[in-house]
């Protein structure tokens, strides 16, 4: 009885794996831009279409050095059983190559990538050194970039790649929900970069926010932003300002009342009764304005 178990259980998995078909990729890809087609160097035996573009996908999502065997798992996973050489497959990104060869300015990431009259990827050999270089660069949408493949041999082989460059920018989000006409603490915020977009005035002074409240409700995950806040009125029309007045040489105080109310940043008038005379300042604190000469 367990000899005949024995035997239909070999069976099963001889069988099992003349269906499973099987895959040759290259020991190096690299891949230079987003959604590579490699169905041009993924060399099939027995394959379907739809298990050749699963593992298009995955190749395109894995980065570093991968084991055929957890290429197979990750296929398996699919509903495919797929046989795959050689035993280590080494993929790399072109952005991650930009960043590590490339000095940018603080801030700039890649966005995208497309190779310029070629394949959005290489099938190099193992020893193969790649270089990238981008004379005069400004970082910008379609930015030619050079890249450089080292043979072993002493071969070069080069070729151009656009890339699309975004800066990112400090911000903060909501860690909570707060209704209108609340304050905003440090604590119910949380630091973030963002994309650098015109015009979307992104509030970046933190220490600044005990001097505002907001004028809409926000949710958790919601970006702050210098128009959801409006000014808490740090001086009121007839409450006893302080002025400082100041230039590069002096640092003069004295005292007024203030003719209107006020935000931090806004302008107010501010009287001096004694010496008849007006200052101009903007609010910079609780009854506090600054008059720079």
């Amino acid at each position: 009885m367990m000899t005949k178990i024995f035997f239909l259980i070999l069976v099963f998995f001889i069988s099992t794996f003349s269906w499973a078909c099987e895959i040759h990729l290259p020991e190096h890809i690299l891949l230079l831009g987003q959604k590579a087609d490699l169905s041009k160097i993924i060399a099939s035996t027995e394959c379907s279409t739809n298990a050749v573009s699963e593992l298009n996908e995955t190749l395109n999502n894995v980065d570093g050095k991968v084991s055929h065997i957890q290429l197979s798992e990750m296929l398996k996973a699919k509903n495919h059983l797929v046989l795959i050489q050689p035993n280590l497959i080494h993929i790399q990104h072109f952005k991650n190559i930009v960043h590590e060869q490339i000095s940018m300015p603080v801030g700039v990431q890649m966005r995208s990538s497309e190779a310029m009259n070629a394949n959005n990827f290489l099938a190099l050999n193992l020893g193969d050194r790649i270089e990238v270089n981008c004379i005069g660069c400004l970082f910008a949408s379609q930015q030619p970039i050079n890249l450089t493949v080292h043979g072993l041999n002493g071969s070069k082989n080069s070729l151009i790649v656009k890339a699309d460059f975004k800066k990112m920018v400090k911000a903060f989000r909501m860690t909570s929900f707060h209704p209108a006409f609340s304050q905003v603490s440090a604590a119910s915020i949380k630091e973030d970069f963002t994309e650098s977009i015109p015009h979307t005035d992104l509030f970046s002074q933190i220490d600044m926010l005990k001097f505002y409240k907001l004028n809409k409700p926000l949710r958790p995950g919601e970006l702050l932003r210098q128009s959801d806040l409006n000014p808490i009125n740090l001086v009121r029309a007839g409450s006893k300002t302080e002025v400082i007045i100041e230039n590069e040489l002096i640092k003069l105080k004295t005292y007024g009342i203030s003719r209107n109310n006020a935000g931090v940043g806004e302008f107010v008038e501010v009287f001096h009764p004694q010496k008849n005379k007006k200052y101009q300042g903007k609010v910079i604190d609780l009854n506090k304005v600054l008059v720079e000469l």
